[in-house]
């Protein structure tokens, strides 16, 4: 990304207001990178569907969803995605459209996923995060009728992002019949509020990303719903029986025990810590990562040794919570963990991004043996998650 959009004037004139184009200079994702994260995440789904799995990856030709598209999807064996367009656009035939969707690619390739963190960090930085997380999409191929795995997300603004090829879209709203048609490039971002459809076709053929960000905060409570589900299911395990009414009926009222079991669990889950927990973690998870959930997994831990130089990473959120008294709550880049206290913030305000520092240094700030482990501990889950990185002795 050259050229940073100029975020505030976008929000004090597009946003939830008006379409626009946002010209980058290049793509929002490198073509070459994105399209060999597109290649390592399809080879799961060569034989057959993976039901529940995320990525999520669907070939279709014309209209038709392929279940077991084998080669048709992309390989090793295809350079690029122009190679990729060519090769099975001779497969099937000049005449057939056909499209390769993948649901939440980011959460698979952590470069990815930071480059369009910090495209989206200007957005959130002028209306806020999102109560809900931002939904990826990627689709590559050639059709002349909209794409079949894209379907429109109600109460979702969106940024489609160009990264090769051509793309033609049609905008129009539920109250105004003239349509609008815009033409985008590589390095091209096309934004829409929510209230305005959208159809995408491209002829030549394509690799496009999009973003749907969530703008009714109300639609918060069905996800405090899922989470008291979640809780209710762990606490009460698994139950095979259906409940139902004695037969033949009583007079008077009669009760369900199953139900009216169900019914106090509910009530306690609702009224109790474990729901206020569960949310405080799952905001901070959000904030942390921008709202881009699932969050890339952590890379493998790695011991840090005195002589060893770290540095906070620029992108790196770290938020800090109280979660009860004498427990903190930190979460980066989309994943939470029970932190160290109040004399933490030293060890925070010591990593400056950008310059090196000793974690000998680090764990000096700790007062005591107790205190210098736990600095050390809180440096290699830092590490894990990105929030720091290491520095060779060289550059440091």
């Amino acid at each position: 990304m050259r050229h940073a959009p100029d975020w505030a004037r976008f929000a004090s004139k597009h946003w939830e207001q008006s379409p626009t184009r946002l010209r980058l200079g290049a793509p929002l994702i490198p073509p070459g990178q994105a399209f060999q994260g597109l290649v390592s995440v399809s080879a799961p789904f060569r034989f057959g569907t993976r039901f529940r799995a995320l990525p999520d990856v669907r070939f279709f030709a014309d209209a038709a969803r392929l279940r077991a598209p084998g080669t048709l999807l992309p390989g090793a064996a295809d350079a690029d995605a122009a190679a990729y367009l060519q090769r099975v656009g001779r497969e099937l035939g000049a005449a057939r459209g056909f499209q390769c969707f993948v649901e939440q690619p980011l959460m698979a390739d952590y470069a990815q996923w930071e480059r369009v963190r910090a495209f989206v960090d200007g957005v959130l930085a002028q209306v806020g995060v999102p109560v809900l997380p931002i939904v990826s999409d990627l689709w590559l191929g050639r059709f002349s009728e909209p794409p079949q795995g894209a379907a429109r997300r109600a109460h979702h603004a969106r940024f489609t992002a160009v990264l090769h090829g051509r793309l033609r879209v049609r905008q129009w709203t539920k109250d105004v019949r003239e349509a609008r048609t815009v033409e985008a490039q590589a390095g091209d971002v096309l934004y829409a509020p929510s209230d305005v459809w959208q159809e995408e076709t491209s002829d030549a053929g394509a690799l496009v990303l999009r973003l749907w960000i969530p703008v009714r905060g109300d639609e918060a409570v069905e996800a405090v719903k899922t989470l008291a589900v979640k809780l209710l299911e762990a606490r009460g395990g698994q139950e095979d029986a259906v409940p139902y009414l004695p037969y033949p009926g009583k007079p008077g009222r009669t009760q369900v025990p199953r139900l009216a079991h169900t019914a106090s669990a509910l009530r306690d889950v609702t009224h109790g810590p474990d729901l206020r927990q569960v949310l405080r973690i799952t905001w901070a998870q959000r904030v942390s990562a921008s709202a881009l959930e699932p969050a890339p997994p952590p890379r493998a831990h790695e011991p840090l040794e005195e002589d060893a130089f770290v540095r906070k990473t620029p992108p790196g959120r770290v938020v800090r919570m109280l979660d009860s008294p004498g427990q903190w709550l930190w979460a980066v880049n989309g994943h939470a963990f029970a932190g160290p206290g109040p004399f933490a913030a030293r060890v925070l305000d010591a990593l400056a991004p950008g310059i090196p520092v000793r974690v000998g240094a680090l764990c000096g700030l700790g007062r005591g043996a107790a205190q210098r482990e736990q600095v050390r501990a809180l440096l290699e889950t830092l590490h894990a998650l990105r929030g720091i990185e290491r520095v060779s002795g060289k550059e440091a």
